[in-house]
């Protein structure tokens, strides 16, 4: 059995923050950071890429090109208050995800689309076609 020393430095970091929930001394931001899986599929006329973004709205995406490369980035803020008596709780969770994805060269980037349906985004860029161009010879 594999053990993952992050996934152990998580779940200790949790049980510690639900240790200070309790006394109410929780930092008042925590930030998530995650990679967001990905599939890049070449379909011969089309580059097809579709992310898994769950818990993301359309407006918390952005997309564009930067050297070449595919960036996609999402960020979503939110805050929680929950008031018992004299028990106050206050949370603000942020959660950020950044992707750079390295493309092949002949892309035409002024032809993409983009879909964002159900926390699943798919985008669609098509190939740049190329001409054959036969060289007459003196």
């Amino acid at each position: 059995m594999f053990l993952d020393p992050f996934e152990e430095l998580r779940r200790m970091q949790e049980r510690f923050n639900r240790l200070l929930e309790e006394f109410g001394k929780l930092p008042e931001t925590r930030e998530f950071r995650f990679s967001a899986p990905v599939d890049v599929i070449d379909e011969g006329d089309q580059i097809r890429v579709v992310a898994d973004l769950p818990g993301f709205n359309k407006e918390d995406l952005e997309i564009y090109f930067e050297d070449g490369d595919l960036v996609i980035k999402a960020e979503k803020k939110e805050e929680i208050e929950e008031k018992r008596g004299e028990y106050l709780r206050r949370e603000r969770r942020m959660g950020k995800i950044y992707r750079r994805i390295a493309l092949p060269a002949g892309i035409d980037t002024n032809a993409v689309k983009a879909k964002y349906n159900n926390g699943v985004l798919e985008i669609t860029i098509p190939k740049v076609k190329k001409d054959r161009k036969t060289v007459q010879i003196e």
